[in-house]
């Protein structure tokens, strides 16, 4: 674990705004892990809000819905921060808005029942790693501890913060719809010692005692990166490693992003889907740092042509994401996806432009690794295609956090090493 500086202010405090009437929106087809939704609409044809516009192909995949009533104005490849482009739905948005009204027999619904409204909902984790969530629902054995994830340890992003202080009971409502599911032993709410608006909240509701959530205690942990990591939950609280080929349930936990919770209620208390979600908008280049409710599919530019957000500056870079695991982009020409929590502008003097230099060996990327790898190992077998020999030191453990990288006196861009090293390791 390391310390990095927050730069969560001024954004942390103020209360979330909303732009949820673009005028146009585009929808990639893949927004989570697995294969890319099949499209279900034709180009021309009209859509309401929440209707279906792609359904899952295969076993890990997720629906995907209009988040506006609109026109189907084509189906192309578009600009995707990890795929460079990738098919998807363009829509141009019209006038109206859906009105949700809240559903009165979710106390009779099945568990079977809420992991399929989860799955036609197309909800996926929000904390990043969008795996469809049904499938974190439907475990294979017995869960223990399901551990919901309110750290949100990258500097500069709020939206996850904003979401407990401004809405806690829709977060708790979804958590409790989870715990019906999975009928847990135990729950832990984890949340960075930054967030005391958070804690007060939560540590009220649960002293209440008004949700049906078991054995179940709030955890305040030190702000450290990358403290919000899945596995690195799983380690603090339950003193168990989750290594490469295993997953959290292969220890009887499962971890929960509060965002994921707060959507997970919208589904099925208001039988609404994923179509929008609250976004961290940061970094020195802006005008003014905030978080906003958008509709997913929304792209960058159109926030500044309305006057959304504003440059008081060029940025030197564009990164969808937090600055340690984010993905660095071109252009204002990228959408909002489902996985997306912020996107930061930052100025010249925010990002570091030096050149690589020689590693000396000092060990700090060894000492940084939150998972005890040897990150200076990677970067010497890949600079030298030892690509048969990566395995051997465990490379598909990393979780690419970035620590090893920041940590770094020579500037070396470990992660990019690793990434590559990865996609050719045998």
């Amino acid at each position: 674990m390391i310390k990095v500086e927050e730069n969560k202010l001024p954004q942390h405090n103020l209360r979330t705004e909303k732009f949820l009437q673009p005028k146009r929106l585009h929808l990639p087809l893949s927004q989570h892990i697995g294969k890319p939704s099949s499209p279900k609409v034709k180009i021309g044809e009209k859509v309401e809000e929440a209707q279906v516009l792609a359904e899952p192909e295969g076993k890990v995949s997720s629906y995907l819905h209009s988040p506006a009533r609109a026109r189907v104005l084509s189906i192309d490849n578009f600009n995707h921060p990890l795929l460079k482009r990738a098919e998807a739905v363009i829509l141009e948005c019209e006038e109206g808005k859906r009105e949700y009204s809240l559903r009165k027999n979710v106390d009779n619904l099945s568990k079977e029942e809420l992991v399929e409204i989860v799955k036609k909902k197309g909800i996926v984790g929000m904390g990043g790693a969008a795996f469809p969530t049904y499938i974190k629902l439907s475990p294979p054995r017995t869960i223990e501890t399901l551990i919901i994830n309110g750290c949100e340890c990258e500097p500069y992003l709020s939206s996850d913060y904003r979401l407990m202080v401004e809405n806690t009971e829709e977060i708790f409502r979804g958590v409790e719809i989870i715990f019906k599911i999975l009928q847990p032993k135990e729950v832990f709410f984890c949340v960075e010692e930054n967030k005391p608006e958070a804690i007060k909240k939560i540590n009220l509701f649960l002293s209440l005692k008004k949700f049906r959530i078991g054995n179940s205690k709030l955890v305040v942990l030190k702000s450290q990166y990358p403290q919000g990591g899945e596995k690195q939950l799983i380690y603090r609280l339950k003193n168990k490693k989750v290594g490469w080929g295993k997953l959290p349930y292969d220890f009887g936990c499962v971890v929960h992003n509060v965002a994921t919770c707060f959507a997970i209620y919208e589904g099925v208390y208001l039988d609404k889907p994923l179509i929008e979600r609250v976004v961290t908008f940061a970094g020195r280049s802006l005008a003014q740092p905030k978080n906003i409710w958008v509709k997913i599919g929304t792209r960058l530019r159109e926030l500044f042509e309305r006057k959304i957000l504003e440059f008081k500056e060029e940025p030197q870079k564009i990164i969808l994401g937090g600055p340690m695991m984010g993905i660095a982009v071109d252009s204002l020409d990228y959408p909002i996806l489902k996985g997306t929590s912020g996107v930061l502008f930052l100025s010249k003097e925010e990002v570091d432009v030096e050149d690589e230099k020689n590693c000396i060996r000092c060990a700090r990327c060894v000492d940084a690794c939150p998972v005890n790898l040897l990150p200076l190992e990677f970067v010497k077998r890949v600079k030298k295609q030892e690509f048969n020999r990566l395995k051997e030191i465990y490379i598909q453990d990393c979780i690419e956090c970035g620590n090893c990288a920041f940590s770094c006196p020579a500037k070396i861009p470990i992660v990019h090493y690793i990434k590559v090293g990865k996609s050719y390791a045998t």
